[in-house]
């Protein structure tokens, strides 16, 4: 019974450095998703938003799809955030 414990917890502590990296890269994206429609509606020109190749986003729809993209990623972070709270019930003895 314990062998199948320590294998359990070693691929649940894997599994949780895994994750963890994921939920920060999803929340830092959804973050920069929003100050890019901002800046892209202010006038930074530098700053393309297309949405397939050749079709450029008109600038007065850049807030909206940043603000439809960056909801989605944190709905897909809430996800990821129930399975790292899975993994760390898992690892406590």
């Amino acid at each position: 019974m314990t062998f199948i414990k320590i294998i359990q917890s070693f691929f649940c502590s894997l599994a949780l450095l895994v994750l963890v990296i994921l939920y920060a890269g999803l929340i830092l994206s959804a973050l920069l998703s929003i100050v890019g429609g901002l800046l892209r509606t202010i006038g930074l020109e530098q700053i393309r938003m297309s949405l397939w190749s050749g079709v450029d986003l008109p600038v007065a729809f850049s807030i909206p799809l940043a603000l439809v993209v960056a909801l989605l990623l944190f709905f897909c972070s809430m996800y990821v955030k129930r399975s790292i709270q899975f993994c760390l019930s898992k690892l406590k003895f």
